[in-house]
């Protein structure tokens, strides 16, 4: 299968803005931090995922992937306006992206929602979103102040957690003989696929730098980002979840 690379694109982004979305209206309510970059990064990348969704879809999407469009749109427009101090509409985007993350992990999945490879993309999305969300919100280029004495990121812990858990089930799956067929059918294509690996890698990297203090917080914004689009590339181009049926995909 060729790579849908505006598929990608979307779900990358989205999930990147709606883990800002979050943060931003976390800080806004537990600490004296201004949120007004991170809710203008939320915005843009917002736009840019409402962008490559037309692009991928050749204009509006069907099923749950149209709920995913709007609820990206949704987002872009309460975060805009939340950065102009509207406080209700900080809750309605990040809420309005939940919808449009979860909306795309159920347009992934190739069979029974409840069945393994039904439930992993509802673990791997909410996931990446968060991880997003919390190695980006906590720079200094969003905002955060630049203290010497606070060793590590603001939200060291929830990403942590997040990439733990990433790391642990994304290294497993390929390793399981599962009784599901889809799953396991992209176990064995996931097992050969360097890509996937290279995402997998990559979280455990971001993990050890953010032991490393303040100092790395960049490079680990930009190493999480490489390695959740090397995972969600191979997850569409590479797995049962984006090639088990192209003429009923996204219809969900």
């Amino acid at each position: 299968m060729i790579t849908n690379w505006p598929l990608v694109f979307f779900t990358v982004l989205s999930q990147l803005g709606t883990g800002l979305a979050f943060f931003a209206w976390w800080k806004e309510h537990h600490g004296d931090s201004p949120s007004a970059r991170t809710w203008q990064s939320s915005a843009v990348c917002a736009a840019a995922a409402s962008v490559a969704a037309l692009i991928a879809f050749g204009g509006l999407g069907s099923a749950s992937m149209l709920i995913s469009q709007t609820g990206c749109l949704l987002l872009l427009v309460c975060a805009f306006a939340a950065m102009r101090r509207c406080s209700v509409c900080g809750l309605v985007a990040w809420l309005a992206g939940a919808v449009c993350v979860m909306s795309q992990a159920l347009a992934a999945v190739p069979g029974d929602i409840l069945s393994t490879s039904g439930i992993f993309p509802f673990l791997l999305f909410p996931l990446c979103t968060v991880i997003l969300g919390a190695v980006f919100a906590q720079l200094k280029q969003m905002g955060e102040p630049d203290d010497p004495s606070v060793r590590y990121g603001r939200f060291y812990m929830p990403l942590r957690i997040c990439l733990w858990i990433m790391l642990v089930i994304t290294a497993i799956a390929p390793c399981v003989a599962w009784d599901d067929p889809f799953m396991r059918k992209s176990a064995i294509i996931w097992m050969q696929t360097q890509l996937y690996w290279m995402g997998v890698i990559f979280s455990g990297v971001v993990i050890g730098l953010s032991h490393m203090g303040r100092i790395t917080l960049l490079v680990q914004a930009i190493v999480a980002v490489i390695s959740i689009t090397g995972l969600r590339t191979a997850f569409y181009a590479d797995g049962v979840h984006g090639i088990i049926d192209m003429s009923t995909l996204y219809m969900r």
